[in-house]
């Protein structure tokens, strides 16, 4: 009996992290691009996710994430239909889902750093997230914004006058599991 109890705290003293299951509640997901000089803003819906974290131990973590592709918002139909049917754009009866998921997570200098593999279209392409990660009373914001090159995913062709450079912006409220 002694041998197991003195087994129990060694296992337990280990230091051995488990990360806290999240999950989501709302989400805000925004994208900026650059059109001939003029900013169009963007959005997307339909989030789902997997979120294990540890703010004390991130690379116990990962992230699992998509949106529907279907729910691309700028606030101009005519665009937004372009963007979801167009071959050069996201083609969304094709390609469904816009997808993340963590590779690995670490602590950074002012928050964490989350590295993605982000799939649009069938390409998958490594990004790095920087995030910030907020919690009280069992309730969690993870918040992060990142560029990515448009042309890597292949999504707006040779449109004249587009940037290659699309900002992107994460925000999801979670509560524990």
């Amino acid at each position: 009996m002694k041998k197991i109890l003195i087994l129990v705290l060694c296992v337990g003293m280990s230091g051995t992290a488990v990360s806290q299951v999240w999950q989501p509640v709302s989400s805000a997901i925004g994208f900026s691009v650059k059109m001939l000089g003029v900013t169009v803003d963007g959005s997307f819906k339909g989030l789902t996710a997997t979120l294990k974290f540890n703010p004390e131990a991130p690379t116990t973590g990962s992230i699992a994430a998509s949106v529907d592709a279907v729910t691309i918002e700028t606030e101009n139909t005519l665009r937004n239909r372009h963007l979801r049917e167009k071959e050069d754009f996201f083609e969304v009866a094709k390609y469904p889902k816009i997808s993340l998921k963590s590779t690995k997570i670490e602590k950074g200098t002012n928050g964490y750093i989350g590295y993605f593999d982000m799939t649009i279209k069938a390409i998958t392409k490594n990004v790095k997230v920087p995030f910030t990660f907020s919690e009280t009373n069992n309730k969690a914001t993870f918040s992060g914004t990142f560029k990515i090159n448009r042309n890597d995913w292949a999504i707006g062709g040779n449109t004249f006058g587009m940037s290659d450079d699309v900002t992107i912006r994460l925000t999801v409220n979670a509560i524990s599991k």
